[in-house]
C-alpha cells in the first residue's frame, strides 16, 4: 500500500512541528503540507488530494469543523484539539480518533493504526468513497400530488423553503413537498453540486449565471447568500474561479 499523504492544519506552530516529528517517525505517512487555517487548506486541496487530514478545531476565521463540513470529499479525519466538548461533533462528520492535546505519540500512533487499517480494508474491498462517482444517487423519490415522482438531481437547480414545505424547481416544473431544509439538505449535501446559501436556499452550482458581492443570480431568480453562510459558500465558489 502506498504512503498515506497527511496534511496538518493547526493554527499553532509547535502543534504543527510535534505532528510533523510523528509523521516523520511511522511508516506508511509522508507529510503532504502544514497549514495554519482553513483558507490556506483550501488553497492547498485545491492543487492536490491528501488521505489524511490532522485538523484542530479552534482556529481563527473558521473553525476545524464547519472547515470540514465545506468539503465535498472527505479523506480520513483525525482532529488534534485542547478541547474535550467537541468530540460528539467530530464523530457526525465520521472522524477516525479524538486526540487531546498534548497529544503523546503512542496515542497518536493507535490512531494511525486506525486510519491504515481503514485504508487497507477500503483497498481489499476496492470501495469508493466519493458520493459522486455512484450515479445511482443522482435521483431522488419525492411525494407529490399523491404520488411518488422520481426527479433527476442534475436537472434540480433550486430548494425553496416555505415553512413545512419545500419548493423543488425541476427544470421548468416545480414540486411541493412535505418535508423540512434540514432533511433536504442531509441528502442532497453528499453531492458535489448543490450548495446552502442561505436559510431557505439550497442551489445547483451548474446552473449559477452571475455573482456579485452577496448576490448570487440563477436563471430569473436573484438570491443573497446569508452571513453564517458566507464563508462556506466563499470556500467552494473559490474551486471554481479563474485565476
Amino acid at each position: 500500500m502506498k504512503p498515506l499523504d497527511v496534511l496538518i492544519i493547526d493554527d499553532e506552530p509547535l502543534a504543527r512541528d510535534v505532528l510533523e516529528g510523528y509523521i516523520n517517525q511511522i511508516p506508511g505517512l509522508q507529510l503532504a503540507g502544514k497549514c495554519k487555517d482553513a483558507f490556506e487548506a483550501q488553497q492547498m486541496l485545491m492543487s492536490r488530494q491528501v488521505d489524511l487530514l490532522l485538523v484542530d478545531i479552534n482556529m481563527p476565521r473558521i473553525n476545524g469543523i464547519d472547515f470540514l463540513k465545506s468539503l465535498r470529499q472527505l479523506p480520513y479525519i483525525i482532529f488534534t484539539t485542547a478541547y474535550a466538548e467537541y468530540a460528539v461533533q467530530s464523530y457526525e462528520l465520521n472522524a477516525v480518533d479524538y486526540l487531546l492535546k498534548p497529544i503523546a505519540f503512542e496515542r497518536f500512533f493507535t490512531a494511525i493504526g486506525k486510519v491504515m487499517n481503514l485504508a487497507r480494508n477500503a483497498k481489499q474491498a476496492d470501495i469508493s468513497e466519493s458520493p459522486a462517482g455512484r450515479s445511482e444517487e443522482n435521483v431522488m423519490f419525492i411525494k407529490a400530488n399523491g404520488k411518488l415522482v422520481k426527479i433527476d438531481l442534475n436537472k434540480l437547480w433550486l430548494v425553496e423553503g416555505l415553512k413545512d414545505y419545500m419548493k423543488l424547481y425541476v427544470d421548468s416544473e416545480s414540486f411541493v413537498v412535505y418535508n423540512t431544509m434540514k432533511n433536504i439538505e442531509s441528502q442532497l449535501m453528499a453531492l458535489p453540486q448543490f450548495i446552502r446559501i442561505n436559510k431557505s436556499n439550497i442551489v445547483n452550482l451548474k446552473y449559477i449565471s452571475e455573482i456579485e458581492g452577496n448576490a448570487i443570480k440563477i436563471k430569473d431568480k436573484q438570491f443573497v447568500i446569508g452571513p453564517t453562510y458566507k464563508d462556506k459558500v466563499s470556500m467552494i465558489l473559490d474551486r471554481y474561479k479563474m485565476m
